[in-house]
């Protein structure tokens, strides 16, 4: 199968003054042959330690990195959520989907910028008596900290 990898990060703890450590992280693995040769995406750990003045390896592990949740159909899934708390009309139900902590809210049809979620509840109560609905016409995700957070634009 030619199998090739390349890391794509990693980390190293030594131990045993030297004597030991522990290498670990993801990588690429390729494997195939031309035109069928096919990237996975991998974890590993390596320990090496010493012995006798040579390097061997004293544990290995390496597995095909889990696959992550479908943020497109989470972000998709959450928008429909606001957009159906809008349509209760109901400033309190809307504005319990925003953050208590580290809010940043940039209205609609406001020129405010909204940190305190008292306020986000305030904002509401008018907006919601506009009868908004949204609809996605075109959009993207970026995920940051491995789907702890999205950008949904």
């Amino acid at each position: 199968k030619n199998p090739f990898g390349t890391i794509t990060d990693d980390s190293v703890q030594v131990y045993g003054n030297g004597e030991a450590y522990l290498h670990s992280g993801m990588y690429t693995f390729e494997l195939g042959e031309g035109a069928a040769r096919a990237p996975v995406e991998a974890r590993f750990s390596y320990v090496w330690r010493k012995i006798n003045g040579d390097w061997k390896i004293t544990h290995h592990h390496s597995s095909v990195r889990p696959q992550g949740p479908d943020m497109l159909s989470i972000a998709r899934a959450n928008f429909q959520k606001w957009n159906d708390a809008l349509q209760t009309k109901d400033a309190a139900t809307v504005a319990s989907l925003y953050s208590n902590a580290d809010l940043s809210f940039l209205p609609t049809v406001s020129p405010k910028h909204i940190k305190q979620i008292e306020n986000t509840e305030e904002y509401f109560k008018d907006f919601v008596m506009k009868n908004p609905f949204g609809t996605i016409t075109d959009d993207s995700v970026q995920v940051y900290g491995n789907g702890e957070a999205y950008l949904h634009s």
